[in-house]
């Protein structure tokens, strides 16, 4: 047996978390979290108020071992995380000038003048381990004390990713090694073309036969993700019982696992297509040009994928991709016989071995009651062998109808690509 992991908890601040913005920040750290073996026990999004974060980490170092904040590092008015943490714990803030020299020398590579309110983000409080921040003017910081007779941790983070990412990162090793209760071990195994609730079922036996492991099942965009974490008194056993439980998944769900660990479905797709010597194009209407954009935020992405055409009007249809006007006439723009002409229009236009296409009716409003809002049909012409395509009903607002098509899309590109 294993002892208990240790916990984390997340507090997110800034005010427009609480008005729509969604937090990615969340997501994120809790998978690093898991993998170094915490138990991820809450998160809070808060808005900047000193009173309203002093209470929330007080509650929060009193139940983790590991409190993460991020977000109001900032030298603006609303910018209070490093008040409110040294208020939370009943220590001052002091001014580094060493620091400030730091935060002046970055702002003298853009030649412009600082502004007097950047020298709070100087002010460490007292006990605190500067981190240093390559990539913005506001740095980190970490507190390492004892309370109720256990050691915790705090960590201040800046809110931007770019910035937030890789101080995490590096602090991590160390919070981790801190509050180690043994060894853990990770998986992620993520699914494409099968519903979270078949996925689920057929996981259960797994999660059965380990029942000292800990899993999320979890579902976005028409893609599942599948997290394991393995405890337990040594590293090698940790990783021991992982090998058996990505044995046994891979055997349960294989044939519609599209990667592991940070591997994108696009990202995986890419990869196969580079090593077939194969390169890809598209043709978009209601999603335009969205999956595009995800094909091309696969790094190295120019050595396979071609480019697109997005087709939202029909006479650019006719025109671009060469379907003809009397099949629009016929069928309509949202139909299968539409998606097969762009399929072949785009492959030749853009004169690649593959062609996905995506043409449906995204909503609110446009449909009818033979065509209701969520039709889609998606279509991949390929090498060999004639195009194939596929008539999909998605629920939802029109953002989730958008990305669940890209999704379905690409789930046909990866099903035409193991029949090859």
């Amino acid at each position: 047996m294993s002892a208990e992991p240790p916990k984390a908890y997340l507090v997110c601040v800034g005010s427009e978390l609480l008005s729509g913005q969604v937090n990615t920040h969340q997501a994120w750290l809790s998978v690093r979290l898991r993998r170094a073996g915490f138990d991820v026990i809450g998160e809070s999004s808060l808005p900047d108020s000193v009173p309203r974060i002093r209470a929330a980490l007080k509650r929060a170092l009193a139940a983790a071992d590991a409190v993460i904040v991020c977000g109001g590092l900032g030298p603006t008015f609303d910018d209070i995380t490093r008040e409110a943490a040294a208020s939370a714990l009943g220590r001052k803030l002091s001014f580094r000038p060493r620091l400030w020299k730091v935060i002046l020398k970055r702002f003298a590579r853009y030649h412009v003048a600082v502004p007097e309110e950047n020298k709070r983000q100087a002010e460490v409080i007292d006990g605190a381990e500067v981190l240093p921040n390559a990539s913005g003017s506001a740095p980190g910081q970490r507190l390492e004390f004892r309370a109720g007779g256990r050691a915790r941790s705090l960590i201040l983070l800046p809110g931007p990713y770019s910035e937030m990412s890789p101080i995490f990162d590096a602090v991590l090793p160390r919070l981790a090694a801190r509050h180690a209760r043994g060894a853990a071990a990770a998986l992620t195994v993520r699914l494409a073309g099968v519903p979270e609730s078949v996925a689920d079922e057929r996981l259960d036996p797994v999660r059965a036969r380990h029942p000292g492991a800990s899993f999320t099942i979890l579902a976005s965009g028409g893609e599942v993700s599948f997290h394991a974490t393995a405890r337990a008194r040594t590293a090698a056993a940790a990783r021991r019982e992982i090998a058996e439980i990505r044995e046994e998944v891979l055997a349960a769900v294989g044939r519609w696992s599209v990667g592991e660990g940070d591997e994108t479905l696009e990202g995986a797709l890419g990869a196969r297509l580079r090593k077939a010597g194969l390169t890809l194009c598209v043709a978009e209407s209601c999603t335009g040009g969205l999956l595009g954009a995800r094909l091309t935020s696969v790094a190295g992405s120019s050595a396979w994928f071609n480019g697109g055409v997005i087709a939202y009007a029909n006479g650019v249809k006719t025109r671009a991709l060469g379907v003809k006007p009397s099949l629009l006439a016929r069928h309509g723009a949202v139909s299968k016989e539409c998606a097969l002409a762009m399929a072949e229009g785009a492959r030749k236009f853009a004169a690649s071995s593959m062609a996905i296409s995506i043409t449906g009716i995204a909503g609110p409003g446009g449909g009818t009651k033979a065509k209701p809002v969520g039709t889609v049909h998606v279509a991949v012409s390929g090498p060999g062998r004639a195009a194939s395509a596929r008539a999909l009903l998605i629920h939802g607002p029109r953002e989730q109808v958008r990305s669940r098509a890209a999704s379905a899309a690409l789930v046909l590109l990866k099903e035409t690509l193991d029949a090859l």
